[in-house]
């Protein structure tokens, strides 16, 4: 257990070397990853395209759970997650809103470039009226993928249809909800030395991150951050608590969830905060911790309230500290 400064100065003398030659891994592994999936997509011309939900069956897969751990590493619990693609776009892509509006009171989709991940765009349950059913998007000619998250979803969950330059296709795709998410529970028991090499890197470069640009932090540990969310992170040592002090006003616009990861980005901890005062269990190993606020369904958006009712989430209103168990 850490109890002193000195101390964590000397094991820095080891953890940047290493964490350096996983920085290398991480960006080998990844370059490695995307150049078998864009080989696997110009030899498999794939037309019964359909979302990929995130289960035991198909994490069993260690390709699949390595490309996750390379393309969004930090892995979000407390949404309903799936993918779709890559496929290709000539001019414009339409998603039937209308599922995701009776799915979930809150709720993104992510359109992605293919093979690399960048963000293109993002669309959420505020963006747009959404009169219509279907919301179109013009896209330059390429290769995408896209993402989606759920909060707060209803009983009945239904992944939405999609339309490509006037052709359904993937149509809609209903969840079993007795299994949403069942598979984080035995998640972190897939973890294993080449996982840990993978990710090892994330906790020096947090350690180290005051003597860093910041946008190299974030880049490497948001790397597809949902641009709907706001995000606070650090490192939490074994042995140690995080303690909350948070704003009320902030509880009453934003839903808080936590996730707690062990050193392979694989989540240990994670649930919804609720009271403006908290403090978690103790943390059995090294690890980093997430922080996502997302803006309440039932509340505008900041630039729609007025000054009084305005909060913006920041270390004054998040208090965020670590406790030392002795």
């Amino acid at each position: 257990m850490r109890n002193s400064e000195n101390l964590l100065n000397i094991e820095l003398l080891w953890e940047i070397p290493l964490a350096f030659l996983s920085l290398i891994f991480f960006k080998t592994v990844r370059l490695l990853i995307r150049t078998l999936a864009n080989i696997n997509v110009h030899l498999n011309k794939k037309t019964d395209l359909k979302w990929l939900i995130y289960s035991d069956k198909v994490l069993i897969n260690p390709l699949i759970l390595a490309s996750i751990l390379v393309t969004g590493p930090r892995w979000n619990p407390h949404a309903v997650a799936a993918g779709a693609g890559p496929f290709d776009v000539k001019e414009s892509l339409a998603i039937d809103v209308k599922s995701c509006l009776d799915s979930a009171e809150s709720w993104t989709i992510g359109i992605y470039s293919f093979p690399n991940a960048k963000a293109i765009t993002h669309i959420a349950f505020h963006s747009s009226n959404f009169r219509e059913q279907w919301y179109q998007l013009k896209l330059n000619p390429g290769k995408y993928t896209l993402g989606i998250r759920y909060y707060r979803w209803a009983a009945m969950v239904d992944l939405p249809a999609i339309n490509v330059d006037g052709n359904q296709i993937i149509n809609t795709q209903s969840i079993n909800n007795d299994d949403i998410n069942d598979y984080l529970k035995n998640l972190a028991e897939r973890d294993n030395i080449f996982y840990r090499c993978l990710n090892y890197y994330i906790f020096t470069l947090l350690i180290c991150q005051k003597w860093v640009p910041q946008k190299w932090v974030q880049k490497e540990y948001l790397p597809v951050g949902d641009t709907n969310n706001e995000f606070f992170y650090g490192v939490i040592y074994q042995g140690y608590s995080l303690n909350f002090q948070i704003n009320p006003l902030l509880l009453n616009n934003y839903d808080i969830y936590l996730t707690i990861y062990n050193r392979s980005s694989f989540p240990v901890i994670w649930y919804q905060i609720k009271e403006a005062k908290h403090t978690t269990s103790i943390v059995e190993k090294d690890g980093f911790y997430l922080i996502r606020l997302r803006s309440h369904p039932s509340y505008p958006l900041q630039d729609e309230v007025s000054d009084d009712s305005k909060i913006i989430p920041n270390n004054e209103t998040l208090r965020i500290n670590t406790l030392i168990v002795t």
